[in-house]
């Protein structure tokens, strides 16, 4: 996937931030939802997992050796192989932020492991 951002609204110039407004309902919202959730969340061990199983001596290397074996032999494209979202539901999630009080939502588009 090769994105676009020519397009945008802004220039890649600091004269060109400093125009944007933010906008009144952002300041009033108080609480907002980040996402990041990824094939990291296999593992369950940290959102740096993807850079860190392959480092000998760090938690992450560690557990990966000891739940998949040596990371030369199951690596991480192994764990992408692993993500599903068979359960994941949208709606439900925006109505539990929703009670929570959250007014916006953000999702991650891309992590540092280069996942969309």
């Amino acid at each position: 996937m090769k994105a676009d951002f020519k397009n945008g609204p802004f220039q890649p110039t600091f004269d060109s931030l400093r125009t944007f407004e933010c906008p009144a309902w952002f300041r009033d919202a108080k609480l907002g939802i980040w996402s990041h959730w990824g094939p990291q969340s296999v593992p369950m061990f940290g959102d740096w997992y993807a850079r860190n199983m392959y480092i000998e001596g760090s938690d992450q290397y560690r557990h990966h050796v000891r739940v998949y074996g040596h990371p030369s032999e199951f690596g991480y494209k192994d764990i992408v192989q692993r993500w599903k979202a068979e359960k994941f539901d949208p709606d439900a999630l925006m109505e539990l932020y929703a009670q929570a009080g959250a007014k916006y939502f953000v999702a991650q588009a891309m992590h540092h492991d280069n996942f969309f």
